[in-house]
């Protein structure tokens, strides 16, 4: 299956081969040649091997846009957001370990080890953001002393305005 997707060569002729003869499949630019093998399972369709292979690819610019989107997110106390960039970051320090282990004549201990250790940490983070937003509804839930809990509330309080910007910041924006 071709998809119509642009890669750093510029054109759109990504394929996606071998999915049904393995656990493998290769996703390969038919322009640049650039190919890298993903795992599927046997429910695997091409646009997951396909998706695979994008988020391997432009793994490291989604590391340093998210890196710079949780400065924002602490700042606006936005702690949903934060968990799931949080959780997203670990996803990518697990894959840049795998990547760090692939080849074997020169494999960097460190380098693994850091990616490691920062894979942990942003769980651990993530862990702690999500604390925060629990704390975060519990205060702003129902006062049954003023009020009933059969009674509708108003939420408008934590609908906040978006703007440009904010949608592309967002982590689910360039997500296919």
């Amino acid at each position: 299956m071709v998809f119509p997707f642009t890669l750093d060569c510029g054109e759109k002729s990504i394929k996606v081969e071998n999915l049904r003869k393995s656990v493998i499949a290769t996703v390969k630019c038919g322009h640049c040649g650039l190919t890298k093998e993903v795992l599927v399972n046997s429910i695997s369709e091409p646009v997951d091997a396909f998706g695979d292979f994008i988020d391997i690819h432009y793994a490291d610019q989604e590391l340093q846009r998210l890196e710079k989107r949780i400065e924002k997110l602490i700042k606006g106390n936005e702690w949903g957001e934060l968990a799931l960039s949080y959780s997203i970051l670990s996803d990518i320090c697990k894959l840049k370990v795998v990547q760090a282990l692939e080849d074997e004549d020169k494999v960097d201990l460190d380098d693994v080890n850091k990616w490691k250790l920062n894979a942990e940490e942003y769980k651990r983070r993530e862990k702690d953001a999500l604390l925060q937003l629990d704390t975060l509804e519990l205060e702003k839930g129902i006062r049954t002393d003023e009020e009933s809990l059969f009674s509708e509330h108003d939420e408008s309080d934590m609908k906040k305005e978006k703007k440009i910007e904010d949608i592309f910041d967002d982590p689910g924006f360039l997500e296919f």
